[in-house]
């Protein structure tokens, strides 16, 4: 094998390699089942923590988290898997917390509920992160989709009090300024409830519930997110990255 090949191959291992770390919780999702998660159907695995007769809850919580997606912006297309837990512990070994998390692939998204999360609020919410996805498609949302309006726009459909936006109180350069936290890394950190709860108003003039997936797919087929959400509505001063477009 000449030093070219060799070279090519190294490069790739590191790819696969690198690419199995950043992904290593989305991808032990789908061992669950080596952990005694039941699979209750495709979508819906229950964690041995949690007793039989809580089961059909459970199943009522996804079903509602799927009409209230459905009533909002219409029938959803992704099928994340959801995994329940009631064990703190057995939900830090997918790497979520004790509400949930969701974690991405490129065939599917799954998401990790655990013991504080087991409501319509959390599934709805997380379930549109990944109909998001499956609409903009899992390499052009990692391209395209900032942190910040993804967060945003789940809290559309989560109505816990402290994110509906008459209990939201932030000045307009607060709100405005959550638009610069565009990676998991800047959202993340510092003020992250004041991170939230500014995404969930900044989102207000950019999406109607009849146009979003038509949007969404709008990105999957070339379109920036600039363009399709920011430069679409004039009342938005468009980011340093648009202006440069």
């Amino acid at each position: 094998m000449n030093k070219v090949a060799i070279g090519i191959s190294s490069a790739l291992l590191l790819v696969i390699v690198v690419g199995i770390f950043f992904r290593r919780y989305a991808i032990a999702c789908e061992f669950s089942h080596m952990l005694d998660f039941r699979e209750i159907n495709n979508q819906l695995h229950i964690g041995s923590d949690i007793p039989p007769e809580r089961i059909e809850d459970l199943s009522q919580i996804v079903s509602s988290a799927l009409k209230r997606i459905d009533g909002v912006y219409g029938r959803p297309e992704s099928t994340p898997k959801i995994l329940f837990t009631s064990d703190s512990a057995t939900a830090n070994i997918f790497g979520a917390n004790e509400t949930a998390t969701m974690h991405r692939t490129p065939w599917r998204s799954c998401i990790i509920v655990g013991p504080k999360g087991q409501n319509v609020d959390v599934i709805a919410h997380e379930w549109l992160h990944a109909e998001i996805q499956q609409r903009v498609g899992f390499w052009r949302f990692i391209q395209e989709v900032p942190v910040w309006f993804d967060e945003g726009v789940a809290l559309t459909l989560d109505h816990r009090e402290p994110f509906l936006p008459e209990n939201i109180d932030l000045s307009n350069e607060r709100v405005e300024g959550v638009r610069n936290l565009v990676t998991g890394k800047d959202f993340f950190s510092g003020n992250i409830m004041e991170h939230y709860k500014a995404a969930r108003m900044a989102v207000i003039p950019l999406i109607q519930a009849d146009s979003l997936y038509q949007k969404l797919e709008q990105i999957s087929n070339g379109g920036s997110f600039d363009a399709v959400f920011l430069k679409a509505n004039k009342s938005i001063q468009p980011t340093a990255s648009a202006l440069a477009d």
